[in-house]
């Protein structure tokens, strides 16, 4: 199961001390292999030891791009979990202007108990 950031939407950000948390109202996922793609409602990517620029309160919607970066590699995509040693950059682009850009120590995506819900996208 890979999270993948653009066409996510974002329900909002927030802020934990040095840890930032992205929560996704639907988190949209692509499975392995001819699984169903679809959405997973309450998922959070989690930034440790985070420093940001830009508005989290400004941060929320529809993803139109976003990717995670080590410095070697870049992710538009996530396998699930996820639980990753920095550093890491991501950077966010939301649909209505706003950008977050995050660099972390350690991010972590884990799926919660919440089922998988299908995608009905033409």
């Amino acid at each position: 199961m890979q999270l993948v950031l653009a066409d996510s939407e974002v329900a909002g950000v927030e802020l934990q001390g040095d840890t930032l948390v992205l929560r996704f109202a639907a988190a949209a996922i692509a499975q392995a292999a001819g699984g169903e793609a679809g959405y997973l409602p309450g998922l959070a990517l989690e930034f440790r030891q985070a420093r940001w620029r830009g508005e989290p309160s400004a941060c929320f919607g529809r993803l139109a791009q976003g990717e995670l970066s080590d410095g070697i590699s870049r992710l538009t995509r996530l396998e699930l979990p996820f639980d990753g040693p920095g550093p890491w950059r991501a950077e966010f682009v939301f649909s209505q202007g706003s950008q977050l850009v995050v660099d972390a120590q350690r991010v972590t995506a884990l799926p919660g108990a919440a089922p998988l819900r299908p995608s009905y996208a033409c």
